[in-house]
């Protein structure tokens, strides 16, 4: 083999300027591809750990409650966390974040302009990796990135030089802002800028961010709720569908109940149950109860309360008297009560007709989540009728879990049939980057296209070139060939001498191809542009074109552009080894 290359890398030599020639042309093609793969990877980077991170995260948990003016509320923080921390593993997991926003109008210095306010929970502790990230995405040129944190400050913000001019403030002045709160409240604040960013990112130029404790107390929630929840993952390609699966199986929700006090003429310990609203859970609770007295279509109705015989008589109720209804709450120290009217009174199993209170989805789901129960602690005191019974497909859960869905178009499908059906308890919903930020990952296919192309112009001028330099090597060496198939030179041989030249100058050319793209992309990446207010900003890094090579891909793409070339050298090399001796000896030119 030695022998063989000595002989492919002399008979370079010898052809010098021809193989020069087709050297470049390999060089030049090897330069497009690893700077488009450089650059196609950057803005894959750019996407999955600069954009997508701040936009909806690798995967979501989101949460609405409520119906008419949803609410992205959960009520239990440490529960969801403590789910999360479960089912993902610690080297697959980046960070967790509560995706707190909203749409408000913001006041400066006699300019006014809509705005979106976005939390940025300071008291954690991330990488420095991490935290690297942020300092390049956020790219503070006035004040100080930690200054959010400050708690002698009324309300810290960062904004965008363009958001700013846009508000005429500067660092130090005062935005007013107006906004709802979760619960639909009219409100106003005050927030002072304590910093500037110079920010390429469309999508953050109009967006004022805060400390999340700030705008959590704004919006209204509670030391112990969270909004929606945002998972950044090491390896969101890889990991994001299958850890969304796992958190979607570890969510599925347990019944809804109120374990509590019913005071009537006396009182008793009683479970309050919510029976759903829908056509098939009616034609459930119509099949499956019979009432000692009052009307079935009152406790179907929105405020509608059935309770047990045995119960009735223990407390002293009847169809149109009132009950007081008191229960422990997980995060309060006093007892949270209600009042509601009786509107039947059911018969059934004594255990039943004794402890239960059947309550309409509408009335219950109010103050089930208003004062939220202590599921678990009280589960072991609540009386829940066993999975086999008639009508428990009809009782409701603590949140409806929604089905999971692969794309944006499956997704938008989801929310309409959800929509339509009205449903008075929680919903919740796991997604993925590829339903909530599909349009922005598009981009990745565009370019993977590009790429692509690029590969094909590679491959058509290595085939191209390759075929015509090696015919007219073969031609100009034919009598060499009968010379040495004369002294003894096997066929094989003879193929691997033209194989071994074109799998060298292959190599040396992508060598330098290599170099030409990291020379070209250091170049590229000098260059700044101005693209405030253009959607392409999202490609750039600071301003400017960011390239992400990598060894692996570099390793690959010359492994198959060395396979390409010997393929396509393969078919004149075994014609040229197919001459016999005696041929070739008398060919002349």
């Amino acid at each position: 083999m030695k022998f063989l290359l000595t002989i492919s890398l002399r008979n370079l030599l010898r052809q010098k300027r021809r193989n020069i020639f087709l050297g470049s042309a390999m060089a030049f093609g090897v330069m497009i591809l690893i700077t488009a793969n450089s650059f196609s990877h950057g803005v894959s980077d750019i996407m999955f750990n600069k954009l997508i991170v701040y936009m909806t995260g690798h995967v979501g948990i989101t949460f609405n409650e409520g119906t008419g003016r949803r609410i992205p509320i959960f009520r239990d923080k440490e529960r969801i966390l403590k789910v999360i921390q479960n089912n993902i593993k610690k080297d697959e997991i980046a960070d967790v974040d509560e995706a707190i926003g909203m749409f408000c109008r913001a006041i400066g210095n006699g300019k006014a302009d809509n705005v979106v306010v976005v939390g940025i929970d300071m008291s954690k502790q991330v990488s420095e990796e991490l935290e690297k990230e942020y300092m390049e995405s956020f790219n503070v040129v006035e004040g100080s990135y930690d200054d959010l944190a400050r708690d002698d400050i009324e309300n810290p913000v960062l904004l965008s030089r363009q958001k700013a001019e846009s508000l005429n403030v500067k660092r130090n002045d005062v935005i007013r802002i107006r906004f709802q709160n979760v619960y639909g409240q009219d409100m106003a604040a005050r927030a002072v800028v304590v910093g500037l960013m110079a920010n390429d990112n469309l999508f953050m130029q109009g967006v004022l961010f805060v400390e999340l404790k700030n705008i959590k107390k704004m919006m209204g929630y509670r030391p112990q709720e969270c909004g929606n929840i945002q998972i950044i993952l090491k390896n969101p390609v890889r990991d994001a569908v299958k850890t969304a699966d796992r958190l979607h199986e570890a969510l599925n929700p347990g019944p809804a109940f109120i374990a509590g006090t019913v005071r009537g003429a006396a009182k008793a310990g009683v479970t309050i149950l919510p029976f759903m609203a829908d056509n098939d859970s009616k034609r459930i609770m119509r099949e499956s109860f019979k009432l000692a007295s009052g009307r079935l279509d009152d406790v179907l109705a929105k405020d509608g309360v059935m309770i047990g015989r045995r119960l009735a008589g223990l407390i002293g109720a009847y169809p149109g008297s009132k009950i007081s209804i008191s229960f422990k709450p997980r995060f309060a120290d006093k007892d949270a009560s209600f009042t509601c009217k009786v509107n039947g009174i059911f018969t059934g199993p004594p255990d039943e007709e004794e402890k239960l209170i059947y309550m309409h989805e509408s009335l219950f789901y109010k103050y089930f989540y208003s004062n939220l129960p202590d599921i678990i602690k009280d589960k072991d005191k609540a009386y829940i009728p066993p999975d086999d019974s008639p009508f428990s497909k009809a009782l409701g859960t603590e949140w409806v879990l929604l089905d999971r869905t692969a794309t944006t178009d499956d997704a938008t499908k989801k929310e309409a049939q959800i929509a339509k059906k009205k449903i008075k308890a929680m919903t919740m919903d796991v997604n993925t980057m590829y339903e909530t930020a599909s349009d922005v990952l598009k981009l990745e296919g565009v370019l993977n296209l590009v790429t692509l192309i690029a590969v094909l112009i590679l491959f058509f001028i290595i085939v191209l070139g390759v075929i015509n330099t090696l015919r007219m090597s073969i031609r100009e060496r034919t009598r060499e060939i009968g010379t040495i198939r004369a002294i003894g030179m096997q066929k094989r041989d003879v193929r691997s001498i033209f194989i071994l030249e074109t799998v060298s100058l292959t190599f040396f050319a992508s060598i330098c191809g290599v170099v030409l793209a990291f020379i070209v992309m250091e170049l590229l990446s000098l260059i700044k542009f101005n693209v405030v207010d253009n959607p392409m900003g999202i490609l750039l890094l600071n301003q400017r074109l960011h390239f992400l090579p990598t060894i692996s891909g570099i390793i690959f793409n010359i492994l198959f552009i060395i396979l390409i070339a010997a393929a396509t050298a393969y078919f004149p090399s075994r014609r040229a080894a197919a001459m016999s001796a005696a041929d070739a000896l008398r060919h002349y030119e």
